[in-house]
């Protein structure tokens, strides 16, 4: 007896293959862009101006930040791709997978952001608010950040390699002889 043998890949196969398409490259370029002005915006905003920080922290510490950026936007950008491409396929979205990298933006106004603007905001709502300024443009804040970001990332390939799709048979497939 032969049975009609159907091929089973992984979930995050299937994804990490629709994510090399033209379409999805372009889509995770864009949002990796978006986030990397983000992150960049909320640096400014905290120190005045890029030439401020450059001319502040000098030329090491500045490129580990903006390093430091990148890695940010690729792994929000990442999870928001990933997570798009796996909803398209079995309309199912990854727990996390979209509210993580906005929350990031979200802890970065509120820690290494433009804490003045977060304070006044706060204060004006009744809620007493001041976040722990770290040496070195708040590195520390940036690093936690990463930490973070990178666990949200593990547990998006997480979930979608652990995810099935139902598929549904027009009829029972009978034995071979």
């Amino acid at each position: 007896m032969c049975y009609s043998v159907i091929e089973v890949e992984d979930m995050l196969d299937i994804v990490m293959k629709q994510q090399k398409t033209k379409r999805y490259i372009i889509f995770f370029l864009t949002a990796m862009i978006g986030f990397y002005g983000l992150y960049l915006f909320l640096d400014v905003l905290a120190n005045i101006s890029l030439s401020h920080i450059f001319n502040e922290w000098g030329i090491p510490l500045f490129i580990l930040h903006q390093f430091l950026n990148l890695v940010m936007a690729f792994f929000a950008a990442s999870m928001i791709s990933l997570s798009h491409i796996n909803m398209k396929l079995n309309r199912r979205e990854p727990k996390g997978s979209t509210s993580i990298p906005f929350l990031s933006f979200i802890f970065g106004l509120l820690t290494f952001g433009c804490a003045p603007c977060v304070i006044a905001f706060f204060s004006a709502i009744g809620i007493a608010f001041t976040p722990i300024i770290f040496p070195y443009g708040n590195l520390l804040w940036k690093v936690i950040l990463l930490v973070l970001l990178a666990g949200g990332w593990l547990w998006i390939l997480y979930s979608i390699q652990h995810n099935t799709c139902n598929v549904q048979y027009s009829q029972k497939k009978k034995p071979i002889d």
